[in-house]
C-alpha cells in the first residue's frame, strides 16, 4: 500500500542495476566511521572491517548512484527529521507521476 514503496537493497551498487527502481536513497557515512562501526558491531579487527568494505562497491560508486543521500553521522533525531522530509518529497513525486 501507499503511494510509493521502499525496498532495502544493501548491495544495489554491487549489482550495478537500478532499472528496477525509480529512485535511490543512500544512507551514507564516511569510511572511517563505517570501519569503526563494523569493528564494534562485528567484533572484528580494523583490517577485517576494511577488507569487508573493500569487497563492496566504493563509496564514490554508491554516491554516484544515489538520488538522495542521508548522512548518518549524527543523532537519531536528525535521521527522523530527514526521513520526514524525504517522505514528503517522495509522496509528492509519486503523486505527480
Amino acid at each position: 500500500g501507499g503511494v510509493y514503496q521502499v525496498l532495502v537493497i544493501p548491495l544495489l551498487a554491487e549489482g550495478k542495476r537500478r532499472d528496477h527502481v525509480d529512485r535511490v536513497l543512500l544512507v551514507d557515512v564516511p569510511e572511517e566511521l563505517q570501519v569503526e562501526r563494523l569493528m564494534g558491531r562485528d567484533g572484528v579487527s580494523r583490517e577485517q572491517a576494511q577488507a569487508s568494505l573493500d569487497a563492496q562497491a566504493s563509496r564514490a560508486a554508491r554516491l554516484a548512484m544515489a538520488d538522495d543521500v542521508v548522512l548518518n553521522t549524527g543523532r537519531v533525531y536528525d535521521l527522523r527529521e530527514k526521513g520526514a522530509e524525504l517522505h514528503a518529497k517522495d509522496s509528492r513525486l509519486a503523486t505527480d507521476d
